[in-house]
């Protein structure tokens, strides 16, 4: 699904990924493991070579962002790019089931450890706040996951927020209170305080509807309404 000039969505389940037409193709996130060959044949349809990746950016550990991405690494020769805080996730060498917040989460974090070990990759670069990717900049938005990050395509006015937006707002719609995957709510709706500091039109998460118009001002009202009132911090 073609966004704007360039941008591009493949929608998977549950957690849908974007390419990046830049200096080299972008791909942000990989989704859950099994979808390598549907992000190769859309690449191919959009007349495009899958050896055209340059870069494979991962928003953060969980197991449906890095899902194929060692396989789309040695197919494609891409670089795997994340946050120098959640590299050691995402390689396999820390212990992400330490991170849950409630016993349940704890425990379907160890199970994901262990069923896809096989999908743990070496990171090639490791990211800092405000470092770019091509045209992307990093945006060290911890709270989800310790390393997570967004990234804001400041020539197209597009912030890529990966889940630090959708399951944050998906839960409190819900009223089921904030999300229980998170690592830390208090940081979470820092890092959305954060995020509505910038300048964008277009908000594209990875697993809810897009934002076409206003997406700054989406976050900012979504931070005033729900974050600061609904939230417990404690």
């Amino acid at each position: 699904m073609k966004i704007v000039d360039g941008v591009y969505r493949i929608r998977l389940f549950p957690s849908s990924v974007y390419l990046v037409e830049d200096e080299k193709l972008i791909l942000i996130d990989t989704g859950v493991p099994g979808y390598t060959s549907r992000i190769l044949r859309y690449i191919r349809k959009m007349g495009r070579n899958p050896k055209d990746i340059g870069f494979i950016v991962l928003t953060h550990y969980h197991i449906d962002h890095i899902g194929n991405a060692r396989r789309l690494k040695h197919i494609t020769g891409g670089k795997v790019v994340a946050h120098e805080i959640e590299a050691p996730y995402i390689e396999g060498k820390q212990r992400a089931w330490k991170d849950g917040r409630i016993w349940w989460t704890r425990l379907l974090l160890w199970i994901g450890h262990m069923v896809f070990k096989k999908c743990f990759t070496k990171v090639d670069i490791k990211l800092r706040d405000g470092d770019k990717i091509g045209n992307l900049k990093a945006i060290h938005v911890p709270g989800h996951t310790r390393g997570s990050i967004a990234l804001l395509d400041e020539r197209r006015g597009i912030m890529f927020p990966g889940d630090t937006v959708p399951y944050t707002l998906a839960y409190m719609r819900l009223k089921k209170g904030p999300n229980p995957y998170s690592w830390d709510v208090g940081k979470e709706c820092k890092s959305l305080e954060k995020l509505a500091k910038f300048d964008y039109e277009l908000l594209l998460p990875n697993d809810s509807r897009i934002v076409t118009r206003r997406g700054a001002e989406f976050v900012r009202q979504f931070v005033h309404h729900m974050c600061k009132s609904k939230v417990d911090t404690r």
